[in-house]
């Protein structure tokens, strides 16, 4: 794959993947309660975690791989799979049991208690599951290659910042596009993604030899 299509293959999947529109009704929940200043400040450290765990992931995602024995192939059909899954759940508007977006923290009486930006804002909200699938594949596909390893992290690093800016406005954004909105919205992404994990499979079929 040419770097004029590896860009934009890795950014829409990992946007994808991280969905922060979708997430704007957790981002809502997860942040009631706190004064402007606390917010605001959860919402940085969320995403800083969210890089500094993507980045781990990418810098040593192929000696991860070797160190368990895993090929490339392999690892493109299982991510495939997971992607598929996710894609699956998003296109039927289910709560992603994959991304475990339905884990309630904090005390209800007390909503002031207790600090979300690590759990579960960062992971597994921002950085969860699929989202480091993706990295490992990207990264794997990339090892040996500076360039592209780097364009990876960029990228990366860009989709968090976006959902930073959904997260600081998320409930304008709630007001503007409506519950109905967000749904089409996030049905669109399913779709597209569900095509992409399919071609990550099939790609994964190819390297191992399984299929021409």
């Amino acid at each position: 794959m040419d770097i004029a299509s590896f860009i934009p293959t890795v950014f829409f999947t990992l946007f994808f993947i991280v969905d922060p529109l979708g997430l704007i009704p957790v981002f809502i929940t997860c942040l009631a309660g706190y004064d402007p200043v606390r917010r605001k400040s959860m919402i940085i450290r969320a995403t800083l975690t969210a890089i500094i765990v993507s980045v781990f992931f990418i810098l040593l995602g192929k000696p991860l791989l070797q160190f368990l024995s895993i090929s490339h192939g392999t690892f493109l059909v299982a991510g495939g799979i997971l992607l598929f899954l996710v894609s699956m759940e998003m296109l039927m508007g289910k709560t992603s049991r994959l991304m475990m977006r339905d884990i309630q923290t904090g005390d209800p009486e007390n909503p002031m208690e207790g600090d979300v930006s690590i759990f579960p804002l960062a992971i597994p909200m921002l950085s969860g599951p699929g989202n480091i699938a993706a990295l490992l594949m990207f990264s794997s596909q990339s090892w040996g290659d500076p360039l592209r390893l780097g364009i990876i992290i960029l990228l990366s690093v860009s989709v968090f910042l976006i959902a930073m800016v959904v997260m600081f406005f998320s409930a304008r954004i709630e007001a503007l596009l409506g519950s109905a909105g967000i749904s089409v919205i996030q049905r669109l992404i399913g779709l597209i993604l569900s095509a992409m994990s399919v071609q990550f499979i099939v790609n994964g079929l190819i390297t191992m030899n399984v299929i021409q």
